[in-house]
């Protein structure tokens, strides 16, 4: 801990007041992005459009990135294929790795490095492309593994009219309470200071001129395992199981739990 070890402008993680993005703290960051429609949460999509630029956007703005996300949902849907050929037992990261590798074929910058183009100038619009595209389907194929692993195979088509934080709650069939949930979750997993396995991953593989799918990809495989993504949800089970075993009729607190000490977003 302490040692940056990548540069980034994106965000800062304080041992002690923990994450920061773009220079704001969680609340801060929550108290100055444009909130979602009847929420006092801000949509991911106001989160993106500040985390890349820097500039807290104006709802106009926000207003405008809907349509564009939209049009980046239509994608081949043989890869949800390729995810039910995997076992079933199979961790829902791995289906969504797999997923993620499934659409490599339509990467915009595998495409134009093959053309015989490549240029370092422009090296940097076809990635971009092709994160944002991830950005905007990931959600989508994150809910079919979840339906496919833990409601029996039952789908839920995307609402064109919701924020991708909403849309996520909508398509696992989640209660309106859990949209709130979802930008939450998505904003706070967003960035912590590209220093983690995940990160590193990412980096590495794209410095070989990997497109962004392999990349992704294999940052995701970093992301499954304990010492990384997988501390998340060892601390989730653990606190149901303490929830169940110790807590039942004791009113919540707001208290650091000792077992959070050590995991970014848990300490924030």
């Amino acid at each position: 801990r302490d040692i940056r070890s990548l540069v980034t402008d994106l965000s800062y993680l304080d041992p002690q007041e923990g994450i920061r993005f773009r220079g704001k703290t969680i609340p801060d960051t929550f108290a100055a992005l444009p909130k979602a429609d009847g929420s006092k949460y801000p949509t991911v999509e106001s989160f993106w459009y500040f985390l890349l630029t820097g500039d807290v956007p104006t709802q106009a703005q926000v207003d405008e990135d809907p349509a564009e996300w939209k049009t980046r949902h239509e994608f081949p849907h043989d890869l949800f294929e390729a995810i039910r050929a995997l076992p079933r037992e199979s961790h829902p990261m791995d289906m969504l790795s797999v997923g993620i590798l499934a659409l490599q074929k339509d990467s915009q910058f595998a495409g134009f490095y093959n053309s015989g183009k490549f240029n370092k100038m422009t090296a940097w619009e076809s990635p971009y492309e092709d994160a944002s595209d991830i950005v905007a389907r990931i959600p989508i194929i994150a809910a079919f593994v979840y339906n496919l692993k833990f409601r029996g195979d039952k789908h839920i088509a995307i609402d064109p009219k919701l924020d991708m934080g909403a849309n996520f709650a909508h398509m696992i069939g989640q209660s309106d309470e859990y949209k709130d949930v979802a930008r939450m979750y998505f904003i706070l997993h967003s960035d912590h200071e590209s220093g983690n396995v995940s990160s590193h991953t990412t980096h590495l593989v794209h410095s070989a001129l990997s497109d962004p799918y392999y990349a992704y990809s294999a940052g995701l495989n970093g992301l499954a395992r304990p010492l990384h993504g997988l501390a998340n949800q060892e601390v989730l089970d653990w606190t149901m199981k303490f929830q169940e075993k110790y807590c039942k009729g004791v009113e919540p607190t707001r208290n650091l739990s000792p077992s959070t000490v050590g995991y970014p977003e848990c300490q924030s």
